[in-house]
């Protein structure tokens, strides 16, 4: 992964998070101006709580462990780390919310919390988003697919700064729906404004989302200067907010863009349940059936979530979590299927609840999965030991395997010169991994498919070290290829 590059110029911290302070205040004054709006109904109350039972009863969320970045966020909850200036690997603005809430709730669990409540409050804004910009029943159905949507449900759990900003970014696009209904523009002004600011402060690609709040301005052109000058203050707030987080040096990925794109383009695999044929089906459908009432919001949705793909596409590391946005677009979309005859309607949703339940299950059974698990669920293959292993090149992480400092990772066969080296040296060996197999917040299992997806593989062995407790899933790296969309699993699955 690309690391952060130091800074050469030592800020204090608060001067860093200033901006995110005024975006704070904006958002509030404006939620106190949208209250009578913020009232929830009955079908909200219920989706809300269906949302949390699938949150904290289907995945098993006793076994979340805090790793990688998200200990440091948790450390800067418990006290334990300093405040500092921040950059694209610890945002100011995180740092600044999880120290202060942590000196009120001092509960190692409590950023786990702060996630579950954005999961809620993105679901809430999704429902009351689309019931402004198209109908009730299709606002159900879209909060309906984001309650059960995997990918959702993981970053629910994960502190990481995920979920918060994808909520605030929905917040922004509701507040712009209340304006163009009627709501006061000075508030809604305020509000999308304040959320969006703060949105980039906490992950800078919210800034995706800036389009289609520009879209559905376009698109329904609410009255009133007041609200303007609410989303021009976030834009002042949302570009300082940027700047600061990118004062130590180049966001990740710099320099390997055009390469990441190659890679990326044709990898629908993060948008899972919906990169199967079927969905396409479902959504092709349910874009039809929107398209009759009226091709402007549908249309406008479905770029978006198309945009966010070709531009995350550029990252060297893009997965799971870059599409939580894009998805509740699709949700959205998909919201049109109620329109269809009741003989229609009921098989239609049904096969789409299905996708969605058959894909949150698959999250629970690799949600932070044990070795044990990782184990049990590997093929039938000859057991090896690690004196077995032979002279191939190992694309391997663990320090149990390879010592720390002479590690390869998957990082290396991301760049084709260096893949054919390796090629032309011998043969190539990737030893799968529990960190491949599991959800986690590293993430690991994303670049695990996409290097599923660049090259033909073979399984060889499973490796097994009983002094350890090592086990490993031998994989012989082949051929490169380009990752298309219609060869979603290729042979082994990962």
């Amino acid at each position: 992964m690309t690391p952060e590059f130091e800074s050469l110029v030592v800020i204090e911290p608060w001067k860093t998070v200033w901006p995110n302070a005024i975006a704070a205040v904006m958002a509030l004054a404006g939620a106190v101006g949208l209250r009578r709006q913020l009232r929830p109904d009955a079908a909200l109350l219920a989706i809300l709580a269906l949302a949390l039972l699938a949150r904290v009863v289907l995945v098993p969320i006793g076994q979340h462990q805090f790793d990688g970045h998200e200990a440091e966020y948790l450390d800067l909850w418990m006290g334990r780390r300093a405040l500092t200036q921040g950059g694209t690997l610890l945002y100011p603005a995180m740092q600044w919310l999880y120290a202060g809430l942590g000196r009120v709730l001092p509960w190692e669990q409590g950023p786990v919390v702060v996630s579950l409540a954005a999961s809620l409050l993105s679901i809430a804004a999704l429902k009351g988003l689309v019931e402004r910009l198209y109908s009730r029943e299709a606002a159900l159905v879209g909060a309906g697919v984001m309650v059960l949507w995997g990918n959702h449900i993981f970053w629910s759990s994960s502190a990481y700064n995920v979920m918060l900003p994808h909520a605030l970014s929905l917040v922004a696009l509701w507040a712009l729906a209340c304006w163009s209904r009627g709501a006061p523009p000075w508030a809604s002004g305020l509000l999308a404004g304040g959320c969006a600011a703060l949105a980039v402060g906490m992950r800078l690609e919210s800034i995706l989302v800036a389009p289609l709040g520009l879209a559905l301005l376009a698109l329904f052109r609410p009255r009133g200067w007041a609200g303007v000058l609410g989303l021009l203050g976030g834009v002042v707030l949302g570009s300082l907010s940027a700047w600061y987080v990118l004062l130590p040096g180049h966001p990740p990925g710099s320099g390997q863009r055009a390469i990441a794109f190659a890679m990326n383009v044709g990898l629908l695999d993060y948008f899972a349940p919906f990169n199967r044929p079927v969905s396409w089906l479902l959504f092709a459908l349910a874009l039809c059936l929107a398209l009759r009432k009226s091709w402007r919001l549908p249309a406008v949705l479905t770029l978006f979530a198309i945009g966010t793909h070709l531009a995350s596409a550029t990252f060297d590391d893009y997965g799971f979590r870059h599409l939580l946005t894009a998805g509740a677009a699709l949700a959205a979309v998909l919201g049109a299927l109620v329109t269809l005859p009741v003989h229609g309607r009921w098989p239609a949703l049904g096969l789409l609840g299905g996708l969605l339940v058959w894909d949150a299950l698959d999250v629970r059974e690799r949600y932070y999965a044990t070795e044990q698990a990782f184990e049990a669920s590997l093929p039938e293959l000859p057991v090896w030991g690690l004196d077995d292993l032979g002279e191939c090149t190992l694309i391997c992480e663990d320090h149990r395997v390879v010592p720390e400092g002479e590690q390869l990772s998957h990082f290396n066969l991301l760049d084709e010169d260096e893949h054919r080296r390796m090629a032309e040296e011998g043969c190539i060996h990737w030893l799968v991994g529990v960190q491949d197999h599991r959800w986690s917040s590293r993430a690991v299992r994303d670049r695990a498919l996409r290097l599923q997806a660049l090259y033909e593989l073979e399984s060889r062995a499973v490796v097994k070290d009983p002094a350890s407790g090592y086990v490993g899933w031998v994989v012989e790296v082949g051929e490169r290829r380009t990752p298309r969309p219609w060869n979603l699993s290729p042979s082994p699955g990962i």
